[in-house]
């Protein structure tokens, strides 16, 4: 298993890779959910997910991701989630210094995943 460094991931991190490879959009992410190759990672503090919970979503706040990061399948994609998209950026990072290959910031909104479950 190849693992980056911080300085290896920070040096991938051109305008071209932050707008394409970086990121899932909801749409793409439910097709790859819906099929079982992939979670959420929802990396919110615990009071915002009192607030408004994901249901299939794996909550680790992000400052207990350093402690936790173990419990995450290696097996599938993980999509980051948080609103402003910084603290999903910070779990791929370290995820990836872990020598996760299949991270993704999940690029959505709470509305835009509501949606998804909408007939």
């Amino acid at each position: 298993m190849e693992r980056l460094t911080l300085e290896d991931i920070l040096r991938q991190k051109t305008r071209e890779f932050l707008a394409s490879q970086l990121k899932i959009t909801a749409p793409e992410f439910y097709g790859a959910w819906k099929e079982g190759k992939a979670v959420i990672l929802d990396v919110r503090s615990n009071e915002e997910v009192e607030l408004v919970k994901i249901g299939p979503a794996i909550h680790i706040p992000l400052n207990e991701l350093p402690d936790r990061w173990e419990e995450l399948p290696r097996d599938r994609l993980i999509a980051v989630f948080c609103p402003g998209k910084i603290r999903a950026g910070l779990a791929y990072a370290f995820l990836r210094s872990k020598g996760f290959k299949e991270v993704k910031v999940l690029n959505a909104s709470l509305d835009d995943l509501a949606a998804l479950e909408r007939p």
